[in-house]
């Protein structure tokens, strides 16, 4: 059973990415409380801290990847996770708006919203056709 959920693809992205959310959760924290900057210039500093660690555990751990062109890769990676942003967001103010939702709850269920979004569109392009060739260089 453990080694099961070892081989998922789906429970190692969420691990990882876990490990990726620490890094810039700890960026941002460090950034504010350490260096004294303030929070809205920090925020998409510590999402690209975090961003950057997920790709690399993602493309090295989880998805095993070799495609040569990194550059490429991460570039596509890095706008699925801006678009992960944009959909974290949507849900959260849909699920708070339209669902009646507390807004701690909404903002879970953005957040399962925004990690399939990811997990689907990494797994199928960024690790997936880009990697089999299908999207050409």
């Amino acid at each position: 059973m453990i080694n099961k959920i070892r081989k998922n693809t789906f429970f190692r992205y969420c691990f990882l990415g876990g490990i990726a959310a620490l890094v810039e959760l700890g960026t941002f924290y460090l950034m504010i409380n350490y260096l004294g900057l303030n929070y809205i210039l920090v925020a998409p500093i510590s999402f690209v801290f975090g961003a950057i660690t997920n790709y690399f555990l993602q493309s090295k751990v989880n998805f095993k990847s070799t495609y040569k062109n990194k550059h490429k890769q991460f570039t596509i990676f890095f706008v699925i996770a801006l678009g992960g942003m944009i959909v974290n967001w949507i849900a959260t103010v849909a699920y708070a708006e339209f669902l009646f939702l507390a807004p701690t709850i909404a903002k879970l269920g953005a957040i399962l919203t925004a990690l399939i979004y990811n997990y689907t569109l990494n797994k199928k392009i960024t690790f997936g056709r880009l990697e089999k060739n299908k999207i050409k260089e």
